[in-house]
């Protein structure tokens, strides 16, 4: 009897195992990968058919119902999310400037004021406002008896940087631009030293360029919350700012382009390994890419295209980091804003600032930063390379502006309220642009037109644009007003008779950045000293300003020689002797 029990038990023990197994496995072949995939896509098609729904019921619904859902919808506190990656713009049609209604603020009072100053100035003015020119290829021709090659749009660009803009002949910028939009990418490396996202793209040429992916729309505005040095870099503010800084007469902005890549094809397969393995497949079914850098480099952010298509910046690489020098802003920003007269007491009395073009080339530079809302300019770069000619502010790193449309940043402007000096060229191109029937946004559309990413800004810009050049005018009125003598604000250079002209050859940075170590050690606390409280909240170490001084720096490029990996500049250096 106990056998026949134990018998029927362990029976009935298996037959609730086997059981038991079977819905498992049935359970399991009800949620496979491609049952998963069709539930996703299901689910996706139910949030958009709902989301639709929504609106369309909102739009006949009475006004306070409206009203009570608005309050519903919009919960206190409620922060922005990411913007979805958007496809890229392809086949875009041109867009007539007339047909957007674009708002100009022209104050013809304002505008007639500073007419009657600018009658006063001498038209011998316009004419100094670089006093030597010359091209590398002229330049070293002169000084090392040596040919500089000319075989292809990027030499041809090197060859005629001068010694007072980058370029002046508009077929040659072209042609560069041309190419670097179509040329085929034969190599594809990560850029180090960036604080984000880029790449370093060699063309079938040898010639390099550096590739910023586009992150987001062009609608998308900077979240309020974000300081200005978290913001995200925006590939469509570099060839924005290239095309106003050339139209502004500066020509002093790095050429860039706007370029569809195929994230397969012209990327991850001509990749190195480093970053052929940060390549994956999004749930999406997207192409997708994380690369390394100190921000934002990782799969929550990761690059992706659509499906493998992406939008981006291209561009061209300057001559390497030898000819350059960088000038850290970081420590003077407080000082600005919290002095009115730091120009007048500091900044003017500095001997790099003392005499000569370089403080008017960096009030141009902030004029410019304020048109196009950069906040982010802690450091500048100048191109040094001219032996005793004065070097020049080249305008780099301009990929967190255009952010914000609704806001302008009276600080960046502390240069001209402060210093009242503009060049009279300047002068004279903000108030044709200001005055004229084609204002500055109609000009800056015609350009941008030509780019093969069209159209590069949202049209709201525009309004921002006109917006800030009135506001401009504003300030230099306000200068203009305080002058006796409107020469002493207009002019082409600024000497200081109280402070020692420099010798020629003369490092002066090496002797401010003494002076800066000999304030700090005054400073120091003695041993005998009371040792003052600590300010109740420090500020965190801006790391990124320290590692954006190293993004400018091209990287060396490969070449074979005789089998061998060889690392040579990714610019000219001085040509052999003919």
């Amino acid at each position: 009897m106990q056998k026949g029990l134990r018998f029927y038990a362990r029976r009935a023990f298996w037959l609730i195992c086997l059981f038991f197994i079977c819905s498992m496995f049935y359970m399991a072949s009800r949620h496979g990968p491609e049952n998963n995939e069709i539930g996703l896509e299901d689910q996706d098609e139910m949030l958009i058919a709902e989301y639709k729904a929504r609106q369309d019921w909102r739009k006949f619904r009475p006004a306070d119902q409206q009203q009570n859902h608005n309050l519903i919808e919009n919960r206190p506190g409620e922060q922005l999310s990411f913007q979805p990656q958007v496809p890229p713009n392809m086949n875009s049609k041109s867009v007539r400037f007339s047909d957007l209604n674009i708002v100009r603020s022209v104050d013809k009072v304002l505008a007639s004021k500073i007419q009657n100053y600018m009658v006063q100035l001498p038209h011998k003015l316009d004419e100094g406002g670089c006093m030597k020119n010359t091209t590398l290829a002229k330049y070293w021709l002169e000084t090392h008896r040596r040919v500089v090659p000319v075989e292809d749009s990027w030499e041809r660009f090197y060859a005629g940087i001068s010694s007072c803009e980058l370029y002046n002949d508009d077929r040659l910028m072209d042609k560069l631009l041309s190419d670097m939009s179509k040329l085929r990418i034969k190599h594809t490396a990560i850029m180090e030293g960036g604080t984000q996202v880029k790449l370093v793209l060699t063309f079938e040429n040898d010639k390099q360029a550096v590739f910023k992916p586009m992150r987001f729309g062009r609608d998308y505005e900077t979240d309020p919350n974000h300081f200005y040095f978290g913001d995200f870099e925006r590939h469509n503010a570099e060839i924005a700012t290239f095309h106003l800084d050339k139209i502004l007469g500066y020509r002093r902005a790095v050429p860039t382009v706007g370029r569809v890549v195929n994230m397969t094809s012209e990327l991850m397969e001509v990749a190195e390994r480093r970053l052929r393995k940060t390549f994956f497949i999004s749930p999406a079914k997207n192409r997708c890419f994380v690369s390394k850098c100190d921000y934002y480099c990782d799969t929550t952010h990761a690059i992706c295209g659509s499906p493998d298509l992406k939008e981006g910046s291209v561009q061209v690489f300057l001559p390497d980091d030898t000819t350059f020098r960088t000038y850290s802003k970081k420590n003077q920003l407080a000082d600005w804003q919290e002095d009115m007269d730091y120009c007048e007491r500091k900044v003017k009395h500095m001997r790099q600032y003392a005499h000569g073009r370089r403080l008017l080339d960096l009030i141009d530079l902030h004029l410019m930063d304020y048109l196009i809302g950069n906040q982010d300019r802690h450091h500048y770069e100048t191109f040094d390379v001219f032996g005793d000619i004065p070097a020049y502010a080249i305008h780099l790193d301009n990929g967190r502006s255009f952010g914000k449309t609704n806001f302008d940043d009276a600080d960046i402007l502390m240069p001209l309220r402060q210093c009242c000096l503009i060049k009279p060229k300047t002068l004279s191109t903000l108030f044709g642009y200001y005055t004229a029937d084609k204002g500055l946004s109609e000009t800056l559309h015609e350009s941008l037109s030509k780019d093969p990413a069209f159209p590069i800004l949202a049209f709201k810009h525009y309004t921002a644009l006109e917006r800030r050049l009135h506001k401009m005018m504003v300030y230099i009125l306000e200068c203009m007003d305080k002058q006796s003598d409107i020469t002493n604000m207009v002019r082409n250079e600024f000497h200081n008779p109280s402070v020692p002209a420099p010798i020629p050859g003369e490092n002066l940075e090496s002797e401010d950045e003494d002076e800066d170590d000999t304030a700090n050690q005054q400073n120091e606390v003695q041993p005998n000293q009371k040792q003052p409280a600590p300010p109740e909240q420090q500020q965190p170490d801006d790391k990124e300003e320290e590692n954006a001084r190293n993004v400018l720096k091209p990287p060396l490029r490969q070449k074979k020689d005789e089998g061998n990996d060889v690392q040579m500049p990714a610019i000219i250096q001085p040509p052999p002797a003919a």
